[in-house]
């Protein structure tokens, strides 16, 4: 399966600092709102300059499949049941709804050390700027394949662990 998202992981890496606070942003997990409360952002090798220890914060698989979808529905001009007969059938894939555990994997290119797993509702500790807090989003039944790796990421909410050992743990759930 990893075949599949080689373009987003060639892509540029950021981890962005508010107030000290250094914050790996993920699409669909207070990636705006992050971005736009930004004081430095830190890009691919400049990252090695960020502390030991990065905060992610993770969503909920369900919640942010279903939002992801629609996002990217929005953002292309595309009919939301279309584009989930397209995910459904692996013939679409897009970086709003991806498992985070492929974002962790980008990171992971170019940070070597631990990671800070907190829940998505940590991002009030982080920032007042909320740009898109409360959106209704259509509900669909989230499929499998991109949800099974988060799911069990959830698991490690509030433990601050070395950011290879995540990796390597979940390695083989995406195959």
């Amino acid at each position: 399966m990893l075949r599949h998202y080689e373009r987003y992981l060639q892509t540029k890496c950021q981890v962005i600092s508010i107030a000290g606070t250094y914050v790996y942003p993920i699409f669909k997990v207070g990636y705006t709102s992050l971005m736009e409360d930004a004081d430095m952002i830190f890009s691919d090798v400049e990252i090695s300059a960020c502390p030991e220890t990065i905060i992610v914060l993770l969503r909920d698989p369900y919640a942010r499949f279903q939002s992801g979808v629609d996002e990217y529905c929005k953002q292309n001009k595309k009919e939301f049941k279309d584009v989930y007969a397209k995910i459904k059938s692996r013939k679409l894939i897009d970086r709003h709804f991806m498992p985070q555990y492929l974002w962790l994997l980008h990171l992971y290119k170019w940070h070597k050390g631990k990671v800070c797993l907190k829940s998505f509702e940590y991002i009030k500790e982080i920032t007042h700027f909320h740009r898109r807090a409360n959106e209704e989003h259509p509900t669909i039944e989230p499929i499998n394949n991109f949800i099974k790796v988060d799911r069990l990421l959830m698991n490690n909410i509030n433990r601050t662990v070395p950011l290879e050992e995540i990796i390597r743990k979940y390695a083989n759930v995406l195959s």
